[in-house]
Parts: C-alpha cells; structure tokens; sequence
C-alpha cells in the first residue's frame, strides 16, 4: 500500500507550469494523491508546524476526481500521535476532514486529487520549508480509513529522517514502507495499527 500514497509540494512557479493553478508567491501548493493498489481512503490531514512556518490557508482545491473536505478536524489531533516519541501536535487552524457523504469524498480513487494551498509566515521561503520538513519542524500527519477487505485505520507522520537534497529535489528510494514525498523527499512512518468500521 505505502507505494500508492503520495504528497506533493509545489512553489508558485511549479503549481503553475505543472498543474496550471495560480498561487501566490507567498504561498505553497500541498497536493495529496492515493493511487489505489489497496482499498483505502485518506480522510483526515493534519499539520504539526512546531516552527510556526505556516500563515494561512485556502480553501481546499480539488484538483481531479471527487473529493470533498471540510476544516472541521474530527478528531482534532492525529489518532495515535501521543503516543510517539516526539508526540504530533496538530496546529490549530491547518488540516482537512472528509465531509461525510455516500459514497466518500475522500482520496479514496486514483483520479483524486486534493490541493491545500497555504501562505507561509513572512520570511520563510520554500528552500525553508524544505529544510522543516527534513528537520521535522513541520510534520504531516495523514489518517488513512477503510483500508482493506477489513477496514483497517492506520495513522501516518512525515519522517524527515528520509529527506533528501535539504527537502527538495527528485525523488529517492525509500524503505519499502515509507511513502514518497515528491518535491520535499520525505517518506511517512506508520504510528499504529487499529480495526474500526468506517
């Protein structure tokens, strides 16, 4: 699974050059992706931005398929990330959450494509906050549903551990369950491993 799971980050220049959207020149594009070998949806994406280098956030961009998010977070904090050796502390005010809807508007087919679009604080530029992904000052956190014949839940955290190029650059092999971060290099380690019925 962890193979079909992607997140993007792209600057003003690339948002517009390779998905034709517009975004300020204070501003970054976070796209998420689920390819779909594997049942699964992506429902709730939180951010832990410890270094405060995150201003502000758009609305939502659904940049393929059908995907519909709300700011609302249900939980507010990733599901297991207390339990980490550095706990994931989601920051007030960033993050997404699936409204509810049959069948799902999550990132749950290989057409779907979310965007959030968010301004960095003054100062911080995107070299900047590739280093923060890699040093961990900004963490993501994805909460993954309906995994499997099972509906298996899984919680996920940006690892910076595997960044490469200072945060940017192409992407590098990582460990077989990581997931990839295409522009900013960072693979995702599994928090935990629960059963629920979504």
């Amino acid at each position: 699974m962890a193979s079909q799971l992607h997140v993007e980050v792209f600057n003003q220049a690339d948002a517009l050059s390779l998905l034709s959207e517009s975004i300020g020149v204070n501003d970054v594009l976070f796209t998420f992706k689920n390819t779909v070998g594997i049942a699964s949806n992506i429902a709730e994406i939180y951010f832990d931005d410890a270094n405060f280098l995150l201003s502000q956030y758009a609305p939502f961009l659904q940049l393929g398929g059908t995907t519909d998010f709300g700011t609302t977070l249900n939980p507010s904090n990733l599901p297991g990330g207390n339990s980490m050796a550095i706990p994931f502390v989601a920051s007030s005010g960033f993050g997404a959450d699936v409204n509810p809807g049959n069948p799902s508007k999550g990132i749950n087919a290989s057409n779907d494509l979310l965007g959030i679009r968010i301004a960095l604080q003054n100062g911080v530029s995107f070299l900047d906050l590739g280093h923060g992904l890699q040093d961990n000052a900004l963490r993501i956190g994805l909460h993954v549903r309906s995994i499997g014949a099972q509906d298996a839940s899984d919680s996920f955290v940006s690892n910076g551990d595997t960044a490469g190029g200072g945060g940017l650059g192409s992407p590098v092999p990582l460990p077989a369950a990581a997931w990839m971060f295409l522009t900013g290099v960072v693979g995702f380690l599994g928090v935990q491993r629960r059963r629920t019925a979504v």
